[in-house]
């Protein structure tokens, strides 16, 4: 009998899924399977991308991560490769010494604080070991996050302020930290380093003209040690007591705002919209041209829109 689809061959065998004839040039032969192009099509794709995948695994060796969460959180893990353009990537999950977790987690750029590249997990790393090394092209920065830390470093690429993200390389390369990737939505600001420097010469001026009310009061200490433990319900609780005693310093309004901020976005890890959407919308209210909090205000306004149409469909 002659395969219909090549009439000079032979039919050898039929497909195992839909019964057609088919010849050595057609058939293929699959975990046990002998499939016509119809139904090993998709089966093709799959080993295709699988291969693509594995090329890729091997051009970019496991890198070493520590993820922190602007919520607080810290996770351990490796991935294969990591695309600043794309929405989050893929961590194989590890801990403190290196022991895979078996787990794979999808993470979001937008829950984060940073990535830190490092050499080891626990900083204990080989000095004698040779590690990537990076060729920045931008200028040095000195970067704040919303939490209070601050790095400083050159960035990879020439500093784009409209970027989602950025990588910037240690100023000291014998560090654990190979590269740090920053979230945009983490940062307070961005400084060069003679604006950093001005910066803090303006505190240091402020502090001293300020008298007797720029020392810390207790209620404003224990708010700084809430805030430093991420403990943000506490640490707003604490600078508002602060703020009825010295209702006029500029420093505590700064800090209510960032409490606020960070309350704001633990209720939207809890998915607490609505209480989310009062504080942002009184952090906006207070410092009207910072874009970040803009944004989150129109996002928990789509979201909170988004389930009331919803409920009411139901």
């Amino acid at each position: 009998m002659k395969c219909p689809r090549h009439p000079k061959n032979e039919a050898t065998g039929y497909c195992t899924v839909c019964g057609d004839l088919g010849c050595e040039e057609c058939l293929h032969d699959h975990e046990g399977q002998r499939l016509c192009p119809r139904h090993y099509r998709p089966i093709a794709r799959k080993l295709e991308e699988e291969k693509r995948h594995e090329d890729v695994r091997k051009r970019h060796p496991r890198q070493r991560m520590v993820v922190r969460y602007a919520d607080g959180r810290c996770e351990y893990g490796v991935c294969f490769a990591l695309s600043v353009k794309d929405t989050g990537f893929h961590l194989d999950l590890v801990d403190q010494n290196e022991t895979p977790l078996a787990e794979t987690k999808h993470v979001r750029f937008e829950d984060l604080k940073a990535v830190f590249l490092v050499k080891s997990f626990d900083g204990k790393f080989d000095k004698t070991a040779s590690y990537k090394e990076w060729n920045p092209e931008g200028g040095e920065l000195v970067v704040q996050f919303n939490d209070g830390e601050v790095v400083r470093g050159f960035s990879l690429r020439r500093y784009d302020p409209d970027e989602l993200r950025f990588h910037l390389i240690p100023l000291d390369p014998t560090t654990n930290n190979v590269s740090i990737l920053v979230e945009r939505t983490a940062v307070a600001a961005v400084y060069t380093p003679d604006e950093y420097k001005a910066k803090r010469a303006q505190e240091k001026e402020a502090k001293k003209s300020t008298g007797p009310a720029a020392d810390l009061s207790q209620e404003e200490g224990t708010g700084d040690f809430y805030f430093e433990t991420r403990n943000y319900e506490a640490a707003l609780e604490q600078y508002r007591l602060a703020q009825e005693k010295h209702p006029d310093l500029r420093r505590l309004k700064k800090k209510l705002l960032l409490a606020q901020y960070n309350v704001g976005i633990q209720h939207i890890k809890r998915h607490e919209y609505d209480k989310a959407l009062a504080l942002m919308e009184t952090v906006l209210a207070a410092d009207p041209h910072n874009s970040r909090v803009r944004r989150k205000v129109s996002k928990l306004r789509h979201i909170i829109k988004r389930k009331s149409d919803e409920a009411r469909q139901s």
